[in-house]
């Protein structure tokens, strides 16, 4: 599997909790993932998949168009839902809501932002999704272009870390990862945010 995260947003204030908050890319993000496509030019991809978030559905449009390949919305591989802090920076979130901050930077995969999930709520939804989208597709290459928290998520799953590690993964925009799934349930990450 080809993990890629979404390219810079448009009018993206920087540090910034967008999460399901429905914005495009910018013509920088475009570009960047025009230069991931560009790097999948000559793999034999059978599916592309995306969120059903712009950002995401327009990275993988640009790397499906180069194989003839439509893109697969899912709407489970939607980015984490952050609630009341959408659209808050986090100098923002720290300010307005000092104790959930402080639990957040304590244990992110249990902290549920008022009105949003845990990151091990998201994390459930995006691997039952991944798994149904493995199981359609044995040995075969398909690409997912995701968001920084959803990227995050799986490959915490394929690297046998615990969720609270989470921010130890550099996911940057663009970013290409390289995953194999094996039937055993066994995954080796070949490449990491490159």
């Amino acid at each position: 599997m080809y993990l890629i995260r979404h390219g810079e947003l448009l009018k993206a204030r920087p540090n910034t909790y967008h999460g399901q908050m429905d914005v495009e890319l910018a013509p920088a993000g475009v570009a960047q993932l025009e230069r991931v496509a560009d790097r999948l030019a000559g793999a034999p991809l059978r599916a592309v998949y995306a969120s059903t978030l712009r950002r995401s559905a327009q990275g993988a449009e640009q790397v499906a168009k180069r194989h003839g390949l439509p893109v697969v919305q899912h709407p489970a591989f939607r980015e984490k839902h952050f609630g009341v802090w959408e659209g808050l920076t986090y100098e923002e979130v720290a300010e307005r809501f000092p104790e959930d901050w402080a639990r957040w930077l304590a244990d992110p995969p249990t902290l549920k932002p008022p009105g949003g999930e845990a990151y091990l709520e998201m994390q459930a939804r995006v691997l039952a999704a991944l798994a149904e989208i493995v199981a359609a597709h044995p040995a075969s290459e398909i690409a997912l272009v995701g968001h920084g928290g959803v990227n995050r998520a799986i490959l915490c799953h394929a690297l046998g870390l615990d969720l609270r590690y989470v921010f130890r993964i550099e996911q940057d925009h663009g970013a290409l990862n390289i995953i194999d799934f094996f039937a055993d349930g066994m995954a080796v990450v070949k490449l990491l945010n490159g």
